[in-house]
């Protein structure tokens, strides 16, 4: 065989085995953490009402409970939704964020980005199944919703 027939079996090999690893691998289930939080939220006694914003696509979860008013979406890693984010949740007095059940004033940006691409990198191979999620929560004066449970959440989308 020369090398040129060879060569050629090689990349064939290599292409049949990377579309055979993509396929293996199946796609994160964008809804499982409308769901997670849905039920979460639910299970703190609030009433709980999710949309999708129409012209951004953003989920939106607007929980009530007494006085108390949250607003939960998801954030990209590196922040870029950030501002509209804080815009569609109007009515709210102060935010907070939400990764890997810790609570944050402000968005690590530099955390979250460093670890969604180790998390990508990793998901790719095979070795986790799903990305943490950055959650912003935005509630009203008197709720201290960052005093919620967040760690289980971030458990069950880990």
């Amino acid at each position: 065989m020369s090398c040129s027939v060879r060569f050629n079996w090689v990349i064939a090999a290599v292409l049949l085995l990377a579309t055979a690893w993509k396929i293996a691998i199946p796609f994160e289930n964008p809804g499982q953490l409308r769901e997670d939080l849905v039920r979460f939220l639910e299970q703190n006694h609030f009433s709980v009402v999710a949309t999708n914003e129409v012209t951004t696509g953003t989920l939106i979860i607007r929980a009530t409970r007494a006085s108390c008013r949250l607003q939960v979406a998801r954030l990209t890693p590196d922040g870029s939704n950030r501002n509209l984010v804080r815009h569609l949740a109007p009515g709210t007095d102060r935010s907070f964020v939400v990764f890997r059940g810790e609570v944050y004033a402000q968005q690590p940006i530099a955390w979250t980005v460093l670890h969604y691409l180790w998390s990508r990198f990793l998901r790719e191979l095979g070795f986790v199944r799903h990305i943490t999620p950055v959650i912003d929560v935005a509630e009203s004066l008197g709720c201290n919703a960052e005093r919620l449970p967040w760690a289980t959440i971030q458990d069950r989308t880990a």
